[in-house]
């Protein structure tokens, strides 16, 4: 049995029916074989001419079809087995105190805490900042799939070591340079950058703006920053239901991601796009600031910005 892991939220990956080589190779390297407890929720994989992908509540299964690597390309589909993974977890356990935000952390405090480079709307570089922060001395936590408990006073980032990261074309000369033509890129391939494999408690927010100078820095007031945040909070789940959001995927249309029922998701857009209120109250709670994010030759100044930030803790 193969089981990708957020922390301890886990996932049963069903690939046996999967004869592409390369994606059996890639679900072998983000996941391991099987765990001590049983694992609630479960993810099959087949190949068929289209994709689709079906969610079942009641059982907590998804099943999600790939079509060929002639159709599409090799990055394309292990993006969309990750995205179809850690967006489900979200989706089925809606009840517990676990939500999915739409961006990066890293750890690197002075005390072990997190920094979550989240999209607040406001442009691209969650990614690339990250990285950035990570090359100046923090550890990698987690890209693109950012898992947070609240856990009474404190909001938790659960650590994904196995999976990687999606570096920018734009962004591998000066993040990645050993690998220029690879776009994910495990955390092995990102060495001596140090990966973290321990939850840890956030501490801060930065969301990168294309609209104000590179390397500038401005906190939020906790007023507006709940706007902000709703972003990274609901993106994953929105782009889960109306595939046209995302710009990187499988799907055509929306009805290829259905219940098990055949509604589509995306028939119940307000209820499960509408973020819960404790989450956006505990999230602005935290220091949260604009960062510049510029070109990709301006990376140096907004991670010097954060790491200003951060000792300022």
């Amino acid at each position: 049995m193969r089981v990708l892991e957020f922390g301890d939220r886990r996932l049963h990956l069903d690939a046996t029916a999967v004869r592409q080589p390369h994606l059996q190779r890639f679900i072998d390297r983000i996941s391991i074989d099987g765990v001590p407890t049983p694992v609630r929720y479960q993810m099959r994989i087949v190949e068929g001419e289209q994709a689709e992908l079906l969610v079942d509540e009641q059982t907590g299964s998804v099943s999600l079809v790939v079509p060929s690597m002639t159709m599409v390309s090799p990055t394309v589909l292990e993006i969309a087995i990750l995205q179809a993974g850690a967006r489900c977890l979200a989706l089925l356990g809606t009840a517990d105190r676990r939500v999915l935000l739409h961006g990066s952390a890293v750890t690197g405090t002075n005390d072990g805490r997190a920094v979550a480079v989240l999209d607040g709307g406001l442009g691209q570089g969650k990614t690339s900042l990250a990285l950035g922060l990570a090359k100046a001395g923090c550890a990698l936590l987690v890209d693109e799939f950012t898992f947070v408990t609240c856990d009474r006073e404190k909001m938790v980032v659960a650590p994904a070591p196995r999976l990687p990261w999606h570096v920018r074309a734009d962004m591998a000369p000066y993040l990645a340079p050993e690998h220029p033509d690879h776009r994910l890129l495990f955390p092995d391939q990102l060495a001596p950058v140090d990966t973290a494999k321990t939850a840890a408690s956030l501490a801060l927010i930065v969301l990168p703006d294309n609209g104000i100078p590179a390397g500038k820095l401005e906190q939020i007031d906790p007023a507006q920053a709940g706007i902000l945040l709703t972003s990274a909070v609901t993106d994953h789940v929105a782009k889960l239901i109306d595939p046209s959001l995302d710009h990187v995927g499988i799907f055509d249309d929306s009805s290829q991601v259905r219940f098990a029922s055949g509604s589509p998701l995306l028939n119940r857009r307000t209820q499960l796009c509408t973020p819960p209120r404790t989450v956006l109250d505990r999230l602005s709670r935290l220091p949260t600031f604009r960062v510049g994010i510029g070109s990709p030759a301006d990376i140096a100044a907004s991670v010097e910005a954060v790491k200003h930030a951060m000792e300022a803790l």
